[in-house]
């Protein structure tokens, strides 16, 4: 039987997997923020709020770097 570790370390190194894994990251922080935004008594955006979208945006980002080639 294989070590668990090893095969998390195998699926973590498979592109598409770690693509995937960044994408849904960087959608749960978004779709986070826009929940406390609209669920929250505040009619503007909160420090939390906005920190969650900034690392939406640093993962977004991250993924452009990785991905070109230069």
């Amino acid at each position: 039987m294989d070590d668990p570790k090893e095969s998390v370390y195998v699926w973590l190194t498979d592109e598409r997997n770690r693509t995937m894994l960044l994408f849904a990251l960087a959608a749960g922080l978004g779709l986070t923020s826009l929940a406390f935004f609209f669920l929250g008594s505040s009619n503007s955006p909160t420090r939390t709020e906005f920190s969650l979208l900034v690392a939406a945006m640093v993962v977004v980002f991250y993924m452009t770097l990785r991905t070109n080639v230069f």
